[in-house]
């Protein structure tokens, strides 16, 4: 499986979210016009764009190439969006850091290191689904 199906799979979802969360609205109960924030989309937008363009543009291609250190690239990836997934969830970014450490995880499957490869892959499955969950499914505010 390469990289590109992955980055581009969850830059779409993480865009997904987004629009979901900041134009049409994602909390129960409540009246929500759209757009909710567009403000906040946008800004969520780009920095989903720019986060993907490093992510698998810069760091997992360069990771791919040295393939000795896979694995601990795979790891770096997996820590950084579980680092980032409750301060910046609502932005999408964890999102797409979680897709590289999939991305190179499943990659480093194949060397000598398959143990540190599913723990990125469990984190970056783990980000996600919690991202999915705490997106779609937001914790009622009672206020």
């Amino acid at each position: 499986m390469g990289a590109l199906p992955v980055g581009l799979g969850v830059s779409l979802l993480a865009v997904a979210l987004m629009a979901w969360d900041h134009l049409w609205g994602n909390q129960r109960g409540s009246e929500n016009t759209f757009p909710v924030d567009s403000g906040t989309f946008f800004l969520s937008l780009g920095l989903i764009v720019v986060a993907a363009i490093v992510v698998f543009g810069v760091t997992v291609p360069r990771s791919i190439r040295n393939p000795n250190s896979i694995h601990r690239a795979a790891v770096i990836h997996g820590v950084v969006a579980v680092v980032l997934a409750i301060p910046a969830s609502w932005l999408g970014l964890p999102i797409v850091v979680a897709g590289g450490a999939i991305a190179l995880g499943v990659r480093a499957l194949d060397g000598p290191h398959r143990r540190i490869a599913m723990t990125a892959i469990a984190m970056g499955a783990l980000v996600v689904v919690f991202g999915v969950l705490g997106t779609a499914f937001p914790p009622v505010d009672n206020d």
